[in-house]
């Protein structure tokens, strides 16, 4: 029992699965919201997921032709295309995270020190976080507008990698969220695959 108008309990799921029931013995009317986070393993979240925005994730060559990336030469400079779609359905958000946790095989080509900003034509952003397998880019979207965002990268290392789901969510409203699916890529040597020719 609490006086409290809001209040948030953590539940413990050690074993993975857990039943919950919530009883009301008092006279007003109580709302209540069950929220699961966590990290899916590899390969669990295949499926796109798409509450009130759509996120479209794409692979290109530097030429801006369609790439496959599930293999890979080894060297091959690409970029990856992910263009935000606000529906309109709701006023504009704000504080926007898109998150990219790219696989150990590929580099991130860091255009601030390449000096190759302008080429990867970026629409607005506040804030942009460039670390060693991840780019976080934070920005604003109009009702009914889109965004895109580039990154440009480099297959480095041989071998299987998992490339995790690109998401996309309000950082302070968990109801506004968008996930593209993960999956296996491979980089092997020049010579052995057909994705960078």
């Amino acid at each position: 029992m609490s006086k409290k108008s809001v209040m948030r309990i953590e539940l413990l799921v050690p074993d993975g699965k857990k039943r919950v029931a919530v009883t009301n013995t008092g006279k007003g009317i109580l709302y209540v919201r069950t929220v699961r986070t966590g990290t899916p393993m590899p390969g669990a979240a295949e499926s796109p997921a798409s509450n009130g925005l759509a996120a479209d994730v794409r692979y290109q060559r530097m030429d801006g032709t369609m790439l496959d990336p599930s293999t890979l030469e080894q060297g091959t400079d690409f970029q990856a295309v992910v263009t935000i779609q606000h529906p309109g359905i709701r006023g504009d958000y704000q504080e926007m995270a898109l998150t990219q946790v790219f696989p150990s095989g590929w580099e991130i080509r860091n255009s601030r020190l390449e000096g190759t900003e302008s080429a990867q034509q970026n629409s607005w952003f506040q804030y942009q976080d460039i670390r060693d397998d991840r780019v976080m880019t934070y920005f604003s979207i109009g009702s009914r507008q889109q965004a895109t965002y580039r990154v440009f990268l480099n297959a480095s290392y041989i071998g299987r990698f998992y490339l995790p789901p690109t998401v996309c969510e309000a950082m302070y409203d968990n109801t506004v969220n968008a996930r593209s699916p993960g999956r296996w890529v491979n980089v092997v040597r020049t010579g052995e695959g057909r994705a960078s020719k």
